[in-house]
């Protein structure tokens, strides 16, 4: 029995000392609000697609994506594209690798996004692709002019993509991420302390 409830001792030990750190989520993406209001950045419309491109220090798990625009009835899709150097000064994003979206309706400018994502990236650079489908009557906008610009914007209409970098209109984005923290002393503490007793009861039971 003394032995039984030790060996259930140094279990709870050792997984106390292995499991992984508590997840810390931080904005890697952060511009602020824009202070243009609706209609002084880009229209919005059934089709139009709006990137901005940021980067990651390290590897990590994206929660939620959010931009700062107007809706209209429809649907928004927020999708990650890979970074790529296309000879143009950069500003085409690669290729998808993951998306979301969300209906919408008539609403005033605000953030909007998705959250739940649970998408691991590496570390590098990437693009947030904002797509629009909504009515043809559509005067949904992305307000732009905030007070951390990113890296690089990007449009794109009728299949064509123009670098919007220094147009000046900055639009809204927001990364919610999150990395599993290193474990604390005191984990790595109990995990010694668990390997310590383990190798006791090997000897008492050989002796």
């Amino acid at each position: 029995m003394f032995f039984e409830r030790l060996r259930m001792t140094v279990v709870f030990l050792l997984a106390l000392g292995v499991a992984p750190g508590v997840a810390q989520a931080a904005l890697v993406a952060d511009t602020g609000t824009p202070s243009n209001a609706v209609g002084a950045g880009w229209a919005f419309n059934s089709g139009h697609s709006y990137a901005g491109r940021f980067s990651v220090l390290s590897d990590l798990t994206i929660n939620s994506v959010e931009g700062y625009f107007s809706t209209d009835a429809g649907a928004v899709s927020i999708s990650l594209f890979s970074n790529r150097a296309d000879g143009e000064g950069g500003f085409i994003p690669g290729s998808a690798l993951r998306s979301a979206s969300f209906a919408t309706g008539l609403g005033e400018a605000a953030w909007h996004g998705a959250a739940g994502l649970n998408w691991a990236v590496e570390q590098g650079s990437y693009w947030v692709v904002f797509t629009s489908t909504y009515g043809s009557e559509s005067q949904a906008s992305m307000p732009g002019s905030v007070a951390s610009a990113l890296d690089g914007y990007a449009l794109e209409q009728g299949g064509q993509w123009h670098d919007a970098a220094g147009l000046g209109l900055d639009q809204g984005l927001r990364v919610d991420a999150s990395a599993m923290a290193v474990p604390e002393p005191g984990s790595m503490a109990l995990f010694g302390l668990g390997l310590a007793v383990v190798g006791m009861m090997s000897r008492r039971k050989r002796a």
